[in-house]
């Protein structure tokens, strides 16, 4: 020891490591992603480095090489430890999602000569009656109290009829949920250019949803997710149609993971819809949780957990990834420029948003963009659970940020990764999906005009129904895997 004092400088390479030492395996403790061997494995490790550093300092000859060999102990640990911080906050700031994001604007024709919402306090407002009206209503408060005066309002039944009135003139300006803007275009390809946005209102609200008791479920429990791809780009957590809809049944236990495609189109009851049918697609304008009960009674199940990701999420994410080896059906040139063969392509994120959006240049429409989907989420689940994933690590976590939520607990992804990597699981996963014929309706969101929906085939909900419950219990679906070969289908 008394050696050791007279080397003071050597006492504080001593004490830094040592501080750093602790923090890192504190850190690991709390992340809680390492398996116990691994675990064990890494803090016998940095426990001899430690003791190596001090017998280092007691030695006259070896003490120079112990501190140089502290120094870089102790910067490894720090690297290590910022990568394990960035993580953990990347998967904290995506999970416990709770928040919908309402964004109401009002909208003038294009050459309407008013700048602000100055300019239109004696117009008449055209609003909805009834579909969103705690949204419009916060935003007509929201504009009178600007104006310090009372709205002249005139309420339509339909978005249709709301955007018709604004084009007659018979209001001056509409109170619009943005949620609506795709729908609406795609009955007036030019909206976007003949009207425009004076101002705009946003409404946070929470989304209740029924909570897992997390003390008394085990990492291994079978579990439903809900995968929701919402058709826009930018903040996730923006109301908006959520034009994929899978159900991910997953079975750690037993290895597989079934996937049950549900068609946009499918013309089903909301569950707000008080039995008037929609699009699926349609349940997303009302929030997520609306999309969720809607399945919820179509299958009669139960949804733990959603994840919901948007054009730009599924970029990053496949980047991020390094890339992913997806399988097509067919061979066909996407409207966005990449081309697709059949049998398994390497994609990087823009070429797997092209083969996720393609529909037009398939037979069977979105029936095919529905299998698409499938397959692209059975690639990333492939990519993700490989070693290869751990060089990108950091990059994935940061990209995913802001373009992915789920309401999982951190917690509970923290534990699956660890269950991942103690156990190297083998996960067979297999897609189906329910069929339907097509036909022109109106719908609980536009009652005004006939659109297409899928009239759906209730042998195809219960084969699937079947096969959740088998999935859930452990045994193998009904249906003959399909062969990934060559060929045409």
């Amino acid at each position: 020891m008394k050696q050791l004092l007279k080397k003071k400088l050597g006492l504080v390479f001593i004490l830094v490591q040592f501080l750093i030492t602790v923090f890192f395996m504190g850190l690991l403790v709390y992340v809680d992603m390492l398996p116990d061997r691994y675990l064990l494995l890494i803090v016998l490790l940095l426990v001899f480095l430690l003791l190596y550093t001090f017998f280092s300092q007691m030695s006259k000859k070896w003490y120079i090489v112990g501190r140089v060999l502290a120094g870089l102990f102790s910067v490894v640990l720090i690297v290590g430890s910022a990568y394990l911080i960035r993580g953990y906050a990347a998967i904290n700031n995506m999970t416990d999602a709770n928040i919908k994001v309402d964004e109401v604007t009002a909208i003038v024709l294009a050459d309407d000569p008013a700048d602000s919402l100055d300019d239109i306090g004696d117009y008449k407002f055209g609003i909805l009656k009834d579909i969103g009206r705690e949204y419009t209503d916060s935003m007509i408060d929201s504009v009178s109290t600007k104006l310090d005066k009372t709205l002249s309002i005139k309420e339509y039944d339909a978005a249709v009829s709301l955007v018709e009135a604004l084009y007659n003139k018979e209001v001056g300006v509409i109170l619009f949920n943005e949620a609506y803007r795709e729908t609406i275009v795609e009955l007036k390809e030019n909206f976007e250019t003949e009207t425009r946005i004076l101002a705009n209102h946003k409404i946070e609200t929470i989304v209740d949803l029924e909570e897992e008791e997390e003390q008394k479920a085990s990492i291994k429990d079978p579990f439903i997710m809900y995968c929701s791809g919402i058709d826009a780009f930018g903040t996730i957590s923006k109301t908006s149609r959520s034009d994929v809809n899978i159900i991910a049944v997953v079975n750690p236990t037993s290895g597989q993971i079934l996937l049950v495609n549900t068609p946009r189109d499918y013309f089903v009851p909301l569950s707000i819809s008080k039995g008037v049918k929609d699009k699926l697609t349609h349940a997303g304008i009302y929030g997520v949780d609306v999309s969720i009960e809607t399945l919820e009674m179509l299958y009669d199940i139960d949804i733990d957990y959603y994840a919901r990701v948007n054009f730009t999420g599924l970029t990053d994410i496949v980047n991020a990834l390094g890339g992913v080896k997806v399988y097509s059906d067919k061979t066909f040139k996407s409207d966005w420029g990449p081309s697709f063969v059949q049998g398994y392509n390497n994609v990087n994120g823009e070429q797997a948003l092209a083969f996720c959006r393609e529909r037009h240049h398939f037979g069977d429409g979105d029936r095919q963009r529905g299998k698409n989907h499938q397959h692209m989420i059975s690639a990333i689940i492939d990519k993700a659970t490989s070693p290869a994933i751990l060089k990108n690590f950091n990059k994935l976590m940061k990209s995913i940020e802001g373009s992915f939520e789920t309401n999982m607990k951190t917690k509970k992804i923290t534990k699956f990764v660890k269950l991942q990597m103690d156990e190297g699981i083998k996960w067979n996963i297999e897609s189906i999906s329910v069929d339907g014929k097509g036909g022109r309706e109106t719908t609980y969101s536009i009652p005004s005009k006939k659109a297409y929906v899928m009239y759906p085939d209730e042998t195809s909900i219960e084969t699937a129904k079947e096969n959740i419950q088998r999935i859930l219990d452990g045994k193998k679906i009904k249906k003959e895997k399909e062969e990934k070969s060559g060929g045409s289908n």
